[in-house]
């Protein structure tokens, strides 16, 4: 990697309506390169300190536009995403695939969040009405899959696909059977929590 490859990615990213397929380990060569010309010029005699201070400068204006231009790309098809299209991000980094995951379930939060009284009035109200009655009626159950997990809702939750190949569609104060690797998901995110049975049952049994 030097200044001349970055300029021509710039370039490249400037024209391409995508994201050019740069290697998941882009940045890492990129960092790789500018600190060897931080150490370069660290050891560098006076003469050659302001040549490598000008190719740092340049280096780092550069690597920062091509950031900016491959996020601006990368924000559009997460909204596409968010909104219901199977779009993803070809030819992102690692840090890239990762900003756009975080910003795909930003927007879907955000639009439950706006929008899900707005848009499904009747089903929230419904949900609002049964939730109680659905917590009790779980409770009492016993023949909950070992793979399976009961959780709380805290918050409205955009449409997902569970790994058990079924669509969910949750709500604030929903309480549901969500397979095991899903409920976790949505407990790590704090959005939801686990009702633990297990020892319900136990003091039943008792």
């Amino acid at each position: 990697m030097n200044l001349e490859d970055m300029r021509l990615i710039q370039a490249n990213e400037r024209r391409s309506q995508g994201l050019q397929a740069l290697g998941r380990d882009f940045y890492e060569r990129v960092r790789a390169y500018i600190n060897g010309l931080e150490d370069g010029k660290r050891r560098a005699d006076d003469a050659r300190v302001a040549m490598i201070d000008n190719e740092l400068q340049s280096a780092r204006r550069v690597i920062d536009d091509i950031f900016k231009r491959r996020l601006g790309k990368i924000v559009k098809m997460a909204s596409t995403k968010a909104f219901g299209l199977n779009i993803h991000p070809e030819g992102a980094t690692q840090g890239e695939q990762k900003i756009f995951e975080q910003l795909v379930s930003s927007i879907q939060e955000g639009k439950s969040e706006i929008l899900g009284s707005i848009l499904q009035p009747k089903e929230m109200e419904k949900t609002e009405k049964t939730s109680k009655r659905t917590e009790s009626s779980l409770l009492k159950r016993t023949d909950i899959k070992k793979e399976s997990t009961i959780v709380r809702v805290l918050k409205d939750i955009p449409t997902f696909m569970g790994t058990d190949g079924r669509s969910y569609q949750l709500s604030e104060e929903d309480v549901v059977v969500l397979p095991k690797a899903n409920a976790k998901a949505l407990c790590d995110r704090r959005v939801a929590v686990i009702i633990n049975v297990g020892k319900s049952d136990k003091n039943e049994d008792a």
